[in-house]
């Protein structure tokens, strides 16, 4: 018996069939986790399980703390719709959703919850420059080819904005006298969504020993901070960045983030630093704290000295993260992003002393740019592309095996009528269309693409290895190396890849470090 279209998302399946149909007619799977029972919906093959806490609600005197375990329940838990998206504010394609701070939720699609053989296990962690987004984006176009090929997908929710970045005097000396890490915590979240597949993705039929953590945009930089961060070594064995940054902007220092802390802690109308300020700001609601920061999203990992003692590049230089395969990539017009985070030309010199008239001898090796296109080159290449180029480089260092990428592809719909791949431009491609825009009416081409660029993701994810027969050979990383494979309207491993271009960001950051990336030395040419 059926109420919809076989065609349609399970979500949407589980709510109306439920207005229509008894509950004995649903089709439906029990699952006991170690907290309690979920009862998902199954459709098409698969079941999908939305919705299940991980953690307790960070409200009230929770707020600000590091995530804490969730209180177990008994009977089986409605799991067949979307749990709250964490408070965030409106913006295209972001917010629709209900919100509440009772938001620490993630979902779970499994082609076989019963597996014998366990299956491979991917956790995809949200972008939306740290402000906005929900672990639903993924799974809300339907459920993505590569679950369907027998590999199960994980989407939390974690705390965004400033109710999961906060760093203020009063949150470090309640953190410090109970000898805890303090502002991240966001981090806290994503580690204890990670504890929670540990302990329960087996009874999904997941294989604990085969989770790959993957994401885009500040998902992307949240996988760079996982695989940085000292709580969540031995919780994953693979990780998947996508336009994630490493080198400039992704870490904030303490006293700045303090200082910024403070500032909004004065915008909302509290100055008071101690224990009874920090009350008072545990007394706001959510949608004050949203109304405190107005402007452009600057929300990065703060170096706390506990939950990340250093930079996240500087772990990278020292070799102090995880050492296990990494696939680390970026875009070819990252710059497209930068409206929302107001990166213009005076905000790069203001923020980051960067002189771009002194960056048109390495950027005009191939003739001349205009000043519009040095721009958007050094937008996307100063915190994207040169990232992901020594990231790789850094985990090869390890002895962990690396690859890197740069994603060129225009769909065939706007070829020629923009620079190049906008931000985030890949994550379609990999999962069926789901978040930052899907391609609309994908050409053959197109499709083709989003083929092979599954099959590299399914090899890596099974495997550990995206290379397999029939696709262009894709090169491990040694290090020092600047050889991504170029995914265009051909596919092809680049050697050297725009080294003259990158080389001066490895120069700027070993300068402001004081450490070496052992990055080289320009080889005079580059695309």
């Amino acid at each position: 018996m059926s109420c919809v279209s076989p065609s349609m998302p399970k979500a949407i399946i589980a709510a109306i069939c439920a207005a229509v149909l008894p509950a004995s007619v649903l089709a439906q799977t029990v699952v006991q986790t170690d907290l309690g029972p979920v009862r998902g919906a199954d459709a098409q093959g698969l079941s999908q399980f939305d919705g299940i806490p991980y953690a307790a609600p960070p409200v009230g005197p929770l707020r600000w703390q590091p995530a804490a375990p969730a209180t177990p329940w008994t009977s089986p838990r409605d799991a067949t719709a979307f749990g709250a998206i964490c408070p965030q504010p409106a913006s295209p394609g972001h917010g629709a959703a209900p919100q509440s701070e009772d938001c620490l939720t993630l979902n779970v699609v499994t082609p076989d919850a019963k597996a014998v053989k366990k299956l491979p296990v991917i956790v995809v962690m949200h972008g939306g420059a740290f402000f906005v987004g929900s672990g639903r984006e993924v799974l809300e176009r339907g459920v993505p080819s590569i679950v369907k090929r027998g590999v199960v997908l994980v989407s939390p929710n974690y705390r965004l904005g400033r109710l999961g970045f906060f760093a203020h005097p009063a949150l470090k000396a309640e953190a410090d006298a109970k000898g805890q890490g303090t502002a991240n915590y966001w981090l806290t979240d994503q580690v204890a969504a990670l504890q929670w597949v540990k302990r329960n993705i087996a009874r999904f039929g997941g294989d604990p020993s085969n989770v790959t953590i993957m994401g885009c945009s500040a998902g992307g930089s949240s996988i760079a901070g996982l695989v940085g961060a000292p709580a969540a070594q031995g919780l994953f064995q693979k990780a998947s960045v996508h336009s994630g940054g490493l080198l400039f902007s992704t870490t904030a220092a303490w006293p700045q983030a303090q200082q910024l802390g403070l500032a909004f802690a004065g915008r909302v109308g509290v100055k008071d630093d101690s224990a009874a300020g920090l009350a008072q700001l545990r007394g706001l609601s959510f949608q004050q704290v949203l109304a405190g920061d107005p402007g452009a999203p600057d929300f990065r990992a703060i170096v706390d000295g506990k939950d990340l003692p250093q930079t996240l590049a500087q772990l990278y230089a020292q070799g102090r993260m995880a050492h296990v395969p990494m696939i680390a990539g970026s875009t070819s017009n990252e710059a497209s992003i930068f409206g929302l985070m107001g990166f213009d030309k005076a905000e790069i010199e203001r923020r980051f002393g960067i002189d771009l008239d002194a960056l048109r001898a390495p950027y005009g090796v191939n003739g001349p740019l205009s000043d519009a296109e040095l721009l958007r080159q050094v937008q996307t290449d100063f915190i994207f592309t040169a990232g992901a180029m020594a990231m790789g480089s850094l985990v090869a260092k390890t002895g962990a095996p690396a690859w890197t990428y740069n994603f060129d592809y225009v769909d065939t719909a706007r070829r020629g009528t923009v620079p190049g791949a906008s931000h985030c431009a890949d994550w379609p491609y990999l999962f069926d269309g789901s978040s930052f825009g899907a391609v609309k009416a994908p050409s053959a081409q197109d499709r083709a693409l989003a083929r092979q660029m599954q099959d590299y993701l399914y090899n890596f994810v099974t495997k550990g290895d995206p290379n397999a027969a029939g696709l262009p050979a894709w090169p491990r990383i040694t290090p020092g190396s600047i050889d991504p494979l170029l995914i265009g309207t051909q596919v092809r491993a680049v050697p050297d890849f725009r080294r003259s271009q990158l080389q001066p960001w490895f120069a700027k950051w070993e300068k402001e470090n004081g450490m070496a990336l052992g990055m080289g030395t320009p080889a005079g040419g580059g695309q």
